[in-house]
C-alpha cells in the first residue's frame, strides 16, 4: 500500500506540514481513533519516532505554509499529500461531504486540478480495495470497491 511513497522523501519539516495537514483535515468532522493512528504511523515513520508529535499536533494548519512547502518538494510529494488524506478520510468508515472539500481547498492551493485529483482519489481508493482483496474474498471486494465509488473495471484492476 505505501508504492505512493516509493521515492518520495520529505524533509522533517515537510512530514510536519503533511502530518498537520492531515490532522487538520480529520478534524473537520470530528477525529476518529482510527485517524489518529493513520497520522501517528505517517509521523514516525520507519523508524517508530514519535518525538515531536504533540508539539506538532498542537500547531495551527497553514494551508498557504503548507502549499509552499510541498511545492518546493516536486509533484510526487504532492501527490502523495493528497492520497494520503484521501485514505484519512476512509479510515474511519465514513467520508463526508465536509472531508471532500477540504481536500478540493488542499488541491486548490497546490494547483492541483480537479482531473488530476479525481485519479488521485482513485488510486487511494484502489489501494484501500488491494488491502481488502487480500482477504480472499471476491463478493466482499465487490461490495467494498462498488461501496467506495469504483467501476467494475477498477474493481478488477482495469483502472
Amino acid at each position: 500500500m505505501q508504492d505512493f511513497l516509493e521515492g518520495v522523501e520529505p524533509t522533517d519539516a515537510q512530514n510536519r506540514v503533511i502530518c498537520r495537514g492531515l490532522l487538520d483535515l480529520a478534524a473537520v468532522d470530528g477525529v476518529h481513533e482510527s485517524e489518529m493512528e493513520l497520522v501517528k504511523g505517517f509521523y514516525a515513520g520507519e523508524d517508530g519516532d514519535m518525538s515531536g508529535y504533540e508539539e506538532m499536533a498542537a500547531e495551527p494548519f497553514d494551508l498557504g505554509a503548507a502549499s509552499t512547502a510541498l511545492k518546493a518538494g516536486g509533484d510526487k510529494l504532492v501527490e502523495a499529500f493528497l492520497i494520503s488524506a484521501y485514505l484519512l478520510i476512509y479510515a474511519d468508515g465514513e467520508h463526508s461531504e465536509a472531508e471532500r472539500r477540504r481536500i478540493g481547498e488542499y488541491a486548490d492551493a497546490l494547483d492541483v486540478g480537479r482531473d488530476v485529483l479525481e485519479n488521485l482519489h482513485v488510486k487511494a481508493r484502489m489501494m484501500l480495495l488491494q488491502m481488502f482483496a487480500q482477504l480472499r474474498n471476491p463478493d466482499a471486494i465487490q461490495d467494498v470497491g462498488s461501496e467506495m465509488g469504483l467501476d467494475a473495471g477498477q474493481i478488477g484492476g482495469e483502472g
